[in-house]
C-alpha cells in the first residue's frame, strides 16, 4: 500500500486526473460546438432551399392546383436538397409531394410546423420517423404574396443520420484523443516522477544508511534544479557529519590514550606505595611523581573544559589593545624564560594597534605559543614576540630558535593531541592540547594563524586578526 502514498504515484495520478479533466472539458466544448455547427448548417440549408422554392410555389398555388405538376417540381427541389418535400395549400391540404408512392397527396397535413407556417412563422422541430427508422429534422416555411397573405406552406423534412453520425465519428475522434492524451501525460508524467523522486529515494536510502551508521554516503546527481541542489546539500552535509564524526571518534580515541597514561603511572605508584616500604628519600620520589601525574591529568582536563567552553560560548567582544596587552604578557614570562636560559625578546611598535576581541581568550592564545615556544627551545636560545600591522590585519608572531617542525607535519601542527616529538612533549608536561586551543580561539575571532618552520633553525608562529581603525 505503501506505493500508493509514494510522491511518484501521486505525481502521476495528479497529472493524469488534470489532463482527463482537461480533455473531458475540451471534448464537451468542441462536441457541443461541432453539433450546433451542423445542426445550424442544416437549418440554413432547409431554410433557404425552402424560401427558393417558395418563389416557385407562389405562381401555381392561385386557381386551378394541378397536383401532378407540383407533385414534379417538389420531386426535383427534393432531388436537389437531399429532403422530402412537401406543398401544402392555405387549408393545411397537400398538394404536392416528393414521395410519388405512398406519400400525403390531398391530405391534410396536421403538422405544429405546418399551423405556425400558416400564421406567418417560420418554425422547425425534431422527431422520430418509423418509415425510415431515425430522427428527422423538418421545417415549415409560410409561401406569401407580395401583400404578405400566406397562400400554402412548403414542408421540408431530411434524416439526421448523416450527421448523427458524424458526430458518432467526432465523439470517438474525442475519446480517442483523450485516451492517446492521457497515454502520453501518463508516460511522459511516470518518467518526470521519476526524474523528481528517484533522487528523493537516493537521498532516502542513504539518510536510512546514515542512521545505521554508514555515513559514508555520496548522492550522484546531474540536475542543476532544487533536486540538484537538495543532493549537493546533501552531499555536503554528509562529508561533514562523516569528517566530525571520525574527528568525534579520534578524539575519543586520544583523550581515552592521553588520560590512560597518566591513570596507570599513578597506578602503579600508587600500588608501590602500598605495597612496599621504602626510604623516606624513595616514597618521596614516588609522591613527587605522583603529583606530577596529577599535574598532568588536571591540566588535560583544564585543556579540554576549554576546548568545550570555546564551542559553546559566544562572549561579546571588546576593543584590546594589542601593544599593552603583548608587552605585559612580556613582563609576566621574562623571569620563567629566564630561569629556563631562555631570553624572551618584543619586537613591539609604538603605534596602537587595536583588535575586537575577548582580552582573557588573547592571553591565552599568547601563552600557549610561549608555552610550546618555550617546551621546544634549547637552554641558550631565543623567543621573540612581535607585533606589526599588514593588510588590515594586526599581526602577532612568537619566533623561537628550537628544533623546528618537519614540514611533513606542519599542516597537522594544531590538530588535537597532535605532537611532533609525543615522548619529549610528555616529558615537557604538555597535553597536545595547547596549538588546538590556539586555533579554536583565533577562528572565533575571525582570524587566521599559521606556522612557518624548518627544521634545525625553529618555528614562527603567527595570528592574524582584523584591525579596529583608529
Amino acid at each position: 500500500m505503501s506505493r500508493f502514498y509514494s510522491i511518484r504515484f501521486r505525481l502521476t495520478a495528479t497529472f493524469l486526473a488534470i489532463i482527463l479533466a482537461v480533455m473531458l472539458l475540451i471534448s464537451l466544448f468542441l462536441y457541443s460546438t461541432l453539433e450546433r455547427y451542423h445542426m445550424n448548417n442544416l437549418l440554413k440549408h432547409l431554410e433557404r432551399t425552402g424560401f427558393l422554392a417558395s418563389e416557385f410555389l407562389v405562381g401555381h398555388l392561385h386557381g386551378q392546383i394541378d397536383t401532378i405538376r407540383l407533385s414534379s417540381l417538389a420531386e426535383n427541389i427534393s432531388r436537389q436538397a437531399d429532403a422530402r418535400v412537401v406543398f401544402v395549400d392555405d387549408q393545411g391540404q397537400v398538394v404536392g409531394d416528393s414521395v410519388r408512392v405512398g406519400g400525403l397527396l390531398n391530405q391534410a397535413l396536421e403538422q405544429e410546423d405546418v399551423q405556425h407556417a400558416l400564421e406567418g412563422e417560420v418554425s422547425n422541430s425534431t422527431t422520430y420517423s418509423e418509415r425510415i427508422d431515425s430522427q428527422i429534422k423538418q421545417m415549415a416555411i409560410p409561401v406569401k404574396e407580395d401583400n404578405d397573405n400566406v397562400i400554402g406552406v412548403i414542408f421540408l423534412s431530411t434524416s439526421l443520420e448523416e450527421v448523427q453520425q458524424t458526430l458518432a465519428d467526432i465523439r470517438i475522434f474525442l475519446f480517442l484523443a483523450t485516451v492517446l492524451a492521457m497515454a502520453v501525460v501518463g508516460g511522459g508524467s511516470v518518467a518526470l516522477a521519476r526524474r523528481f523522486t528517484g533522487p528523493l529515494e537516493e537521498l532516502t536510502m542513504a539518510a536510512r544508511k546514515m542512521s545505521e551508521g554508514k555515513l559514508d554516503q555520496h548522492i550522484e546527481f546531474s540536475s542543476e534544479d532544487e533536486i540538484g541542489r537538495l543532493a549537493e546539500q546533501f552531499n555536503v552535509m554528509a562529508r561533514r557529519l562523516n569528517y566530525y564524526t571520525n574527528n568525534l571518534k579520534k578524539f575519543a580515541a586520544d583523550v581515552a590514550h592521553e588520560v590512560r597514561t597518566p591513570l596507570t603511572t599513578m597506578s602503579l605508584l600508587t600500588k608501590s606505595l602500598k605495597e612496599h616500604d621504602m626510604e623516606p628519600e624513595q616514597r618521596k620520589e614516588f609522591v613527587d611523581d605522583l603529583d606530577q601525574e596529577l599535574d598532568r591529568l588536571v591540566a588535560l582536563v583544564n585543556d579540554l573544559l576549554e576546548l568545550s567552553k570555546l564551542e559553546k560560548d559566544e562572549i561579546e567582544h571588546e576593543e584590546v589593545n594589542m601593544n599593552i596587552l603583548l608587552r605585559d604578557m612580556v613582563k609576566e614570562n621574562q623571569y620563567r624564560f629566564a630561569h629556563s636560559g631562555l631570553d624572551l625578546i618584543d619586537i613591539i611598535p609604538d603605534q596602537n594597534l587595536k583588535v575586537c576581541a575577548v582580552p582573557r581568550q588573547l592571553r591565552q592564545v599568547v601563552s600557549n605559543l610561549l608555552d610550546n615556544a618555550l617546551n621546544y627551545t634549547p637552554s641558550g636560545g631565543t623567543v621573540t614576540i612581535a607585533l606589526y600591522k599588514e593588510n588590515g590585519e594586526v599581526v602577532t608572531v612568537v619566533e623561537d630558535t628550537g628544533n623546528g617542525i618537519p614540514k611533513e607535519d606542519q599542516s597537522f601542527i594544531f590538530e588535537r593531541f597532535f605532537r611532533v616529538d609525543r615522548a619529549r612533549s610528555r616529558e615537557g608536561g604538555g597535553t597536545g592540547l595547547g596549538l588546538a586551543i590556539v586555533s579554536e580561539i583565533i577562528a572565533k575571532h575571525n582570524g587566521r594563524v599559521w606556522v612557518e618552520s624548518e627544521e634545525g633553525r625553529g618555528s614562527s608562529f603567527y595570528f592574524a586578526l582584523p584591525a579596529v581603525e583608529e
